[in-house]
């Protein structure tokens, strides 16, 4: 097994420099109260401070 987590280790190392800038944080928040907060999961849902629909927050 620790063969294994050793292999896909260094075939993540190995295969990092092609992923550079690939992922890109998003950010969700709310038009009304603006808070804001990373996006987790496939829905924004809505805020829990007034309770509107979270927007996704443009790129600076």
């Amino acid at each position: 097994m620790f063969e294994s987590i050793v292999q896909a280790s260094e075939a993540h190392r190995e295969s990092a420099h092609r992923m550079v800038g690939s992922l890109r944080m998003a950010l969700k928040g709310c038009p009304e109260c603006g808070t804001s907060q990373m996006i987790a999961s496939p829905s924004l849902g809505t805020c829990d401070d007034c309770g509107s629909d979270l927007v996704v927050l443009p790129r600076e």
